[in-house]
């Protein structure tokens, strides 16, 4: 059933990418994601509704409504008192509809102090959105990361399409994906 899902997301929602690159000194990763819907509209999904889209799982928390992405910082409230917090990322490059680039490293990278940059670039074609991703890290420990790392990116940017295409990151019967 999981694998006639993913097929058929496959085919509502076109995507290529891969680990373009594998290295001692780190890794690149790369995917490329048609959407429908403008390009203004999947930017302020991918920047100010970010907590409706994001895999919880994938969080400190456990609750990806404690995310935040601002023109600084892609944040995390760790307290319900808002007291303490953790930067993901911060933001390098901010330009509405057009590109977001974050500086960084997710998750287990995070304490690796690798380098990372993370780039969307968002072009328009034929009232869809070409979402081109890409993610340059650097560091000794990086390379070993480079497949999960993917993995779970892809997986991000599948949940941000759904979001804006249907208003669920979840696909309809996939209890790997369920909130």
């Amino acid at each position: 059933m999981r694998s006639a899902i993913a097929g058929f997301l496959l085919l509502a929602t076109p995507v290529f990418g891969e680990v373009a690159e594998v290295d001692e000194d780190g890794f690149v990763s790369t995917h490329v994601i048609e959407i429908d819907a403008t390009p203004a509209r999947v930017f302020e999904a991918l920047t100010d509704e970010i907590g409706e889209w994001w895999d919880p799982a994938h969080t400190y928390t456990g609750d990806a409504s404690n995310l935040e992405l601002d023109g600084i910082c892609r944040c995390e409230d760790l307290d319900v008192r808002g007291m303490s917090f953790v930067v993901h990322m911060r933001v390098d490059y901010w330009h509405p509809g057009k590109r977001l680039r974050l500086q960084g490293g997710l998750g287990p990278l995070q304490t690796l102090g690798v380098t990372g940059s993370m780039s969307f670039d968002l072009t328009e074609q034929e009232g869809r959105t070409k979402l081109s991703y890409r993610y340059v890290v650097g560091g000794k420990r990086a390379p070993a990361l480079a497949e999960p790392v993917d993995r779970v990116q892809l997986g991000q940017l599948l949940r941000l399409a759904r979001y804006v295409e249907t208003g669920s990151p979840v696909a309809d019967g996939d209890p790997d994906t369920a909130e």
